[in-house]
């Protein structure tokens, strides 16, 4: 049985604390909070704004790294929450002998969230991981946009 997932938007704030900084994807009435480290925290945002720098960061150079090659980040689907850590992988596309062909990669969401902003691609949860850990919109006070 394939798993329903739900596609989401990266809401456009960030929340820092001392101990870590909180992304939120939401669909709708329904909202995901993923807790990340400051610095992945500023590189979805700067991704997310199409922030520029001199030289390429991390994420900028692995998205220049797969296009070069061929490829494209086809979509990223947080897939698992696991003793509360979220699980998601990476779909890339890519062609080879004619053919258009597919690797998926297990990665940590907030690296899939910082490409996915870069790349342009979707961002979709699973079902069951929004049914354990979604909140509503409104009780974590996100106004609309």
């Amino acid at each position: 049985m394939k798993e329903n997932i739900v596609k989401m938007k990266v809401y456009p704030h960030v929340v820092h604390t001392d101990r870590y900084s909180e992304i939120i994807l939401i669909n709708g009435d329904l909202a995901l909070p993923i807790y990340v480290s400051f610095n992945q925290a500023e590189s979805i945002m700067n991704g997310l704004k199409g922030s520029r720098f001199h030289r390429p960061l991390t994420h900028d150079l692995f998205i220049q790294v797969i296009n070069s090659l061929g490829g494209a980040i086809k979509k990223v689907v947080i897939d698992d929450l696991i003793e509360g850590v979220f699980m998601a992988k990476l779909y890339i596309e890519y062609y080879r002998e004619g053919e258009i062909k597919e690797v998926v990669i297990d990665a940590r969401p907030s690296d899939c969230i910082a490409l996915a902003v870069r790349e342009g691609c979707d961002i979709f949860v699973s079902e069951k991981v929004l049914k354990e850990a979604g909140r509503n919109k409104e009780e974590m006070g996100i106004e609309s946009f």
